[in-house]
């Protein structure tokens, strides 16, 4: 259903009576198919949220997302279903986790320490971790991704000691950057039955 409302939109809505080549429409299918995928998906898990009372921490979620996430990557679930049921999972649960647990200062510098490494670790190793359907080819930009993931890493520690005074946001912080860096590893990815593109057959030439 999705794939034929894309293709409606591709062919009679962006390029009505024109004639594109099969890769760039390819690439514009699923950027539209990614769009009506995903903007249902976020509506409905930012009314749970608000269902549970967590819609600002989930607010927070989002943002660490776009300002780290972005750069590090991550694996994907490979169906409509199991993409929304770990997505509500990874914008919902560090609020309820936060919302239980409560730790002191130090336990939480020392967290914060361990998941810092941890994302040190993952930025090196993996970032950007990338799929076989949406790989990253070009060398310069994986270098600069991952530039810019440190570059985010430090600007959040920063606002966690500056700006941010809220324990519990703090909390829900640390909690969304240690899940974002568990996507990139090969757990996850086998977990969730995601390829990267350095392990396909198609694309290994590329990271040699």
């Amino acid at each position: 259903m999705v794939e034929k409302m894309s293709s409606y939109i591709v062919d009679n809505m962006l390029f009505k009576g024109e004639t594109i080549d099969s890769d760039k429409r390819e690439v514009m299918m699923f950027g539209i198919t990614r769009i009506l995928e995903d903007v249902p998906k976020y509506v409905l898990i930012f009314l749970i949220a608000l269902f549970l009372d967590v819609l600002k921490e989930a607010g927070i979620v989002l943002l660490i997302t776009f300002a780290y996430k972005t750069f590090i990557g991550g694996a994907h679930a490979n169906s409509n279903i199991s993409c929304f049921i770990f997505s509500t999972l990874f914008f919902i649960s560090p609020s309820i986790i936060a919302r239980f647990v409560d730790i002191s200062s130090t336990y939480f510098i020392i967290a914060l320490i361990l998941v810092n490494i941890f994302s040190l670790y993952v930025i090196k190793r993996y970032a950007p971790a990338d799929t076989e359907e949406v790989p990253i080819l070009n060398k310069k930009k994986r270098e600069t991704m991952k530039i810019f993931a440190v570059v985010s890493q430090i600007l959040i520690d920063v606002s966690l000691f500056t700006i941010i005074k809220d324990n519990n946001i703090r909390e829900v912080i640390l909690i969304t950057l240690f899940y974002s860096d568990f996507m990139t590893t090969k757990i996850a990815y086998k977990f969730l039955k995601c390829t990267r593109a350095s392990d396909s057959e198609e694309f290994k030439e590329y990271f040699n």
